[in-house]
C-alpha cells in the first residue's frame, strides 16, 4: 500500500509561502523547494561531474547544485567544513565556484579526493581539500577568513554514519564559529538538516542548529522546506515503503516516510546577501 498523500497548499513552487510563526524561527520567511532528492540517494551534483559510487550513495539533502547557485556566483569561494565525501565540493567546482573542503583527517581527505576524480579535469583546480577539520578556519592568519560567499554544513547533531574510523566528529561550537569566521559580510551559511528519530522520539536538529548559529553571531534569515516527494493535485505524496525512511537509517524502527528536509539559511552581519 502506498503511503497516504498529505494536503499541501498548491502552487508554492520555489516561491516564499509565508513566515515562521512559532519557536526559534518566528517571523522568518519560509519557502518550498519541491521534490528535492531524498538524503541517501544520488544528489546530482550537476554538469561537469560524474560522481563516484560512494558520493552517489552518500546523498546531500536538497540538490547540491541548487543550493550553490542560489547563494553564490561563479568565481566566489564556497567552503564545506567537515566534508566527508565529495558531493558538495564537486557540485561547487562544476558550477564554476572556488571551493575549499575541510576534512576531519587524512582518511576522509582521501575519500573526498577519490570522489572528485569524476570532475572535468579543467574544473579540478577549483577544488581544494585540506585535512585538519574546521578548527583550521579559526587559526590566526587563515587566508580564507572573511572571504567566503557561502558555507554549507549539516546540522549540529552527531557525526554522520560515514565518519572514518579514528577521525573525530567536529565540535558543534567550533563548527559554527569557524563558519562565522570564514564568511564575508553578507555571506551565507546553509545548514542542511532534519528532525531525526531517537529512542525518546524525534530530536530537534533544526532547533539546535538555529541556536548554535545564532550563538556564533549569525542571523537566521530564511527557512527552506526541501520536499522529497512530489506535489500532485495539491497533495504531498510520500515515497512508497522502503524509500527515504529515516528510522531505518538510524537503526530504529521506521515510523514514517521522510517527506522533507529543513534547509536553514543564516547570514553574516555587515553586508547584503545575494
Amino acid at each position: 500500500m502506498p503511503a497516504p498523500a498529505v494536503p499541501c497548499p498548491a502552487d508554492t513552487g520555489g516561491q516564499p509561502s509565508g513566515t515562521g510563526v512559532s519557536g526559534l524561527g518566528i517571523g522568518v520567511p519560509v519557502s518550498i523547494w519541491p521534490h528535492a532528492p531524498v538524503p541517501g540517494s544520488s544528489p546530482g551534483p550537476g554538469p561537469g561531474c560524474a560522481p563516484c559510487a560512494s558520493c552517489a550513495r552518500g546523498g546531500g539533502g536538497p540538490d547540491a547544485a541548487q543550493i550553490i547557485t542560489a547563494f553564490s556566483r561563479p568565481g566566489e569561494l564556497v567552503v564545506i567544513p567537515g566534508a566527508r565525501d565529495g558531493v558538495l565540493l564537486a557540485a561547487a567546482a562544476a558550477a564554476g565556484r572556488r571551493v575549499l573542503g575541510l576534512t576531519p583527517g587524512p582518511r576522509s581527505r582521501q575519500r573526498v579526493l577519490a570522489c572528485l576524480g569524476g570532475l572535468d579535469p579543467r574544473l579540478r583546480p577549483l577544488a581544494e581539500v585540506r585535512p585538519g577539520g574546521t578548527a583550521l578556519l579559526l587559526e590566526a592568519g587563515n587566508p580564507e577568513a572573511g572571504q567566503a560567499a557561502l558555507a554549507i554544513t549539516g546540522g549540529g547533531g552527531p557525526a554522520a554514519p560515514r565518519t572514518c574510523p579514528g577521525e573525530p566528529a567536529a565540535d558543534p561550537g567550533v563548527l559554527y564559529a569557524a563558519c562565522q569566521r570564514v564568511l564575508r559580510p553578507g555571506g551565507v551559511l546553509a545548514v542542511i538538516t532534519a528532525s531525526t528519530p531517537g529512542p525518546g522520539g524525534l530530536r530537534d536538529d533544526p532547533g539546535e542548529a538555529i541556536t548554535r548559529a545564532r550563538a556564533a553571531g549569525l542571523i537566521y534569515a530564511q527557512h527552506i522546506v526541501a520536499l522529497h516527494a512530489p506535489i500532485r493535485d495539491g497533495q504531498i505524496t510520500p515515497a512508497p515503503r522502503g524509500g527515504g525512511r529515516p528510522g531505518e537509517v538510524a537503526g530504529l524502527a521506521a515510523v514514517h516516510a521522510r517527506a522533507h528536509s529543513d534547509f536553514l539559511v543564516f547570514t553574516q552581519p555587515g553586508g547584503t546577501p545575494r
